[in-house]
């Protein structure tokens, strides 16, 4: 961070109250006042930072990404446009719509450390050998550069086809942006087009190519010569439609480079944290940002490398398997993972109690939460890993067996408080899963569990979800649980890993441990959907995805299974594997007339099982 240019000590962001005035229209000129005061309501003094307005070409905007002097602050979330609003947005700049505007910052900063950290642009333009997509490096900082607060999204989507960015590692375009060069009134009418089976027979009627080589020449090549070589897979260059076609991609051309996209520019002299507040504010009122995205950015400017020290955490041995994937760091959907997102709740919650950004926000306003964060971020880390080696010891290979990432949090409190965690911390995790504990809202239920969790009140978490699951006498659930579909189907598989470890089980036919297995598990459905499906009379009872249908194999057993009925291939499994895989004994009920009973059968062996499981569970604690 720089020093400080107002005299002084700065002023903390929670000591500001915030008024706007906004200019007329003839001066474009918009000025935030952010007005600070002590608790005995003296007025200080008071600070402005200026935001000028003025219209950016595309061109020029381009210009600053190939010269490098245009950067994204590590306060900002990834890529997240799909290809559809790429090409709308090309479609509007060509007709000269409007596009909303940017929010940009040209600071000025002493030596040679720049205001904020940044983060990579999520362009991969072709290697120069292999012709893959790699990512574009970050480039050192240069005097006169700019930082984008807003319109991230826009500008990628522009950079990714101006400077042909690929599919990571592949060679395909991303996105696969088409411009249609043909003088016929329809292709003019519309001339971006994303590749779909059905356009690739229109491609010679339109003399479509791709967009990006309309902007060879900002990449230092020379763009005629690659629009004609384009052109010429449709048309020959004597024919007087090659030459219309070159004058519709000048045109083209010249509509989005010269399109214009007005900015505001932050005052170079505002203080970095006056412009993280800014950016702050924006996004919430916007309501652009998930919560843990505005955590995110406020930390990143109140903790030294955030960034850097959360994809750490996220890519240490550790959490192998059990962290983000690269480029999903902020809150990924579906699986248990750890995540930016729940690095944050830790630390805040270990410093304040608190783990609802609705409630962190407010106290932030008045004191101060994020400041915190540092203090307890490795504690909160390494509660973590504690929780990770908790369910890797038990059998859970990876997070994607984890029906909620939530699951993770409550035991690194634990963990992260000095309390051990045993394995009635698995029989919790087991049962929020099966009452689906995590579904729906999420903060109100999370801070309940955090506030237990740290005094691992582990009777009382389980209580929390039997509440939850509307359970009157106990959480364990029953044989009609089971066989009504109540349960949900993510439980019972994490209940199976846990159980196959324990008995040792093994994958079939391969024979292959499935705890441990080299290979990834898949769920198997002991009687496939395509004997299901071809069975004449059956009705609508009989659903593939029933649980007493599913069980796990490696993934080299379940593609060689593929669509075999079971009454072939269950014949040969010893008979050891089929009793851990809960495998119903009466080769009666191995043919597919006899589906229903099969799974009712299997069924209630599930919920035995699970119930044996989780008493087992609790008294080994």
């Amino acid at each position: 961070m720089r020093v400080s240019r107002a005299a002084g000590v700065p002023i903390p962001l929670a000591a500001f109250r915030c008024t706007i005035k906004v200019g007329s229209s003839a001066n474009r000129h918009a000025c935030f006042r952010f007005i600070p005061y002590e608790e005995d309501n003296r007025m200080q003094e008071l600070m402005s930072i200026s935001l000028k307005t003025r219209p950016w070409k595309v061109i020029d905007l381009a210009v600053l990404m190939r010269d490098k002097k245009i950067h994204l602050p590590d306060l900002q979330r990834g890529f997240v446009w799909a290809a559809q609003r790429v090409q709308a947005l090309h479609d509007s700049l060509y007709r000269r719509y409007p596009v909303g505007a940017l929010l940009l910052w040209k600071p000025t900063w002493l030596g040679d450390e720049a205001p904020f950290a940044t983060r990579k642009w999520e362009i991969f333009p072709p290697d120069p050998t292999t012709e893959r997509g790699r990512l574009r490096e970050i480039p050192l900082m240069q005097p006169g550069s700019f930082f984008v607060l807003d319109g991230q999204q826009r500008l990628t989507s522009l950079f990714r086809v101006i400077f042909q960015s690929r599919i990571k590692d592949k060679t395909s375009p991303d996105p696969d942006l088409l411009v249609a060069l043909s003088p016929s009134e329809e292709w003019v009418k519309d001339p971006f087009h994303l590749r779909s089976r059905s356009l690739h027979r229109k491609m010679r009627d339109g003399l479509i190519v791709p967009a990006e080589i309309l902007f060879e020449g900002i990449r230092g090549g020379d763009e005629s010569r690659a629009i004609q070589s384009a052109l010429g897979e449709w048309v020959t260059a004597t024919d007087d439609l090659f030459l219309k076609a070159l004058d519709r991609a000048n045109a083209i051309r010249t509509s989005i480079l010269q399109a214009e996209i007005i900015a505001y520019e932050i005052d170079a002299d505002a203080e970095d944290e006056n412009v993280i507040e800014i950016f702050a504010r924006l996004n919430q009122q916007g309501a652009r940002l998930r919560p843990s995205d505005l955590a995110a950015a406020r930390l990143t400017g109140r903790m030294a490398n955030f960034r850097d020290r959360a994809h750490a955490v996220l890519r240490s041995q550790e959490l192998t398997g059990f962290g983000a994937p690269e480029g999903k760091e902020e809150g990924m959907r579906g699986g248990g993972y750890v995540d930016t997102d729940l690095l944050i709740r830790a630390a805040v919650f270990l410093g304040s109690g608190l783990v609802r950004y609705r409630d962190v926000e407010k106290r932030e306003a008045r004191g101060g939460t994020y400041g915190k964060v540092e203090a307890h971020w490795d504690v909160g880390a390494q509660g973590f890993k504690a929780a990770v080696t908790l369910f890797r010891q038990e059998g859970i290979p990876q997070g994607t067996w984890l029906p909620y990432r939530y699951l993770l949090l409550p035991p690194a409190i634990a963990a992260a408080k000095g309390h051990p965690l045993r394995s009635n911390w698995l029989a919790w995790a087991i049962l929020a899963s099966l009452w689906r504990h995590y579904g729906g809202e999420v903060d109100n239920k999370l801070q309940k569990d955090c506030n237990l969790a740290e005094k691992a009140e582990i009777s009382n978490l389980i209580d929390h979800v039997k509440t939850r699951a509307k359970r009157i006498e106990s959480a364990i659930p029953t044989e009609e649980d089971f066989t009504e579909n109540i349960v949900s189907e993510g439980g019972v598989l994490l209940a199976l890993i846990v159980h196959f470890k324990r008995n040792e089980a093994r994958s079939f036919p391969g024979g292959k441990l499935l705890s441990g297995a080299e290979e990834p598990l898949e769920v198997h459905h002991i009687f496939p959907r395509a004997v299901i499906n071809s069975y004449k009379e059956r009705t609508n009872e009989f659903v593939s995805d029933r649980l007493g249908n599913l069980t796990l194999l490696t993934r080299s057993d379940n593609e060689h299974l593929g669509d075999t009925p079971p009454s072939e291939y269950l014949p040969s499994i010893k008979s050891q594997e089929r009793i851990t895989h809960l495998i119903p004994d009466d080769q009666n009920h191995w043919g597919i007339e006899k589906y229903l009973e099969f799974c009712q059968e299997r069924e209630h062996q599930m919920a035995r099982t699970i119930r044996k499981l989780l008493q087992n569970l609790n008294d080994r604690a």
